[in-house]
């Protein structure tokens, strides 16, 4: 509903422009340069509303609420699923029925691109989803207090010391009920299909919250990159089964690394997915 409001918005102040502006005057539309400018202006606007809407139900929704709310997490999600309607970018999830639920558990998956935050949140948008990520990410303007309200934790890579704390503020949040999406390979992957060594200490959190880990792969045709908007971008989510905290415990890092990393790279291994 919030992005349809958006597009209304923005075809409504367009065509008041070239009303007001253009056909008010003489009775024709005719004039180009009034109707790319009444174009620009309903984007101005529909900018305006945005940053107005996520500064509103911050103040009203996400700051005071507890990070599991299912309130800031509705209203998240909507803001979410803008960039995917705008990219013409379609979401399939494959093995729901594998998720707990409770919502507290880990998810761990590949990275394939920072669109990987909205995936997620949109095809996963029952549960309280929340996110391991870089320091920048908490920074971005506007996007970085919606999501430390959501739980997310911030990670600077440079101090051994604050990783370690991030660690812990994860393992807290999956106890506490928060879904916790991580990226083992600590950064994005460029080529589709393929994986970076994952950073062992990642799975911490899925050792110490003594919760269910549920590996997850993002699966995208090949030939994706080539494809150019307005056309349709399909992205599949691979639910595995979840590996239940009895079965990995006393397990060491680098052995639930190995193993995880196995269950998420075969989807990419077997590639059907097709546009």
């Amino acid at each position: 509903m919030f992005t349809i409001s958006l597009f209304i918005i923005h075809i409504s102040v367009t065509m008041l422009g070239i009303y007001l502006y253009d056909y008010r005057i003489d009775g024709i539309i005719n004039s180009p340069l009034v109707i790319v400018l009444s174009i620009v202006v309903g984007l101005l606007v529909v900018l305006l509303y945005i940053l107005a809407y996520v500064e509103i139900f911050y103040i009203l929704v996400a700051k005071n609420k507890p990070i599991n709310s299912k309130l800031k997490h509705r209203v998240a999600n909507q803001l979410m699923a803008m960039p995917l309607y705008f990219t013409n970018t379609r979401i399939k999830v494959e093995g729901m029925e594998n998720l707990p639920n409770d919502p507290g558990f880990s998810i761990y998956s590949n990275h394939t691109s920072m669109m990987d935050i909205p995936v997620f949140m949109v095809g996963l948008n029952k549960y309280p989803i929340a996110f391991l990520a870089k320091e920048v990410v908490g920074k971005l303007f506007g996007v970085g207090k919606w999501a430390i309200s959501l739980g997310g934790i911030m990670i600077d890579r440079s101090n051994d010391r604050k990783g370690a704390e991030a660690i812990i503020n994860v393992i807290r949040n999956v106890k506490n009920g928060s879904t916790m999406v991580i990226f083992p390979e600590g950064t994005r992957t460029k080529e589709i299909g393929s994986l970076r060594e994952f950073k062992t200490g990642s799975f911490k959190v899925a050792l110490k919250s003594k919760a269910p880990l549920v590996p997850i792969t993002i699966v995208k045709p090949q030939n994706f990159n080539e494809i150019k908007w307005p056309l349709k971008k399909n992205i599949k989510i691979v639910v595995h089964k979840p590996i239940p905290f009895e079965e990995i415990k006393g397990v060491n890092s680098l052995d639930l690394s190995n193993r995880v990393r196995k269950i998420i790279s075969k989807p990419l291994e077997m590639n059907q997915f097709k546009i």
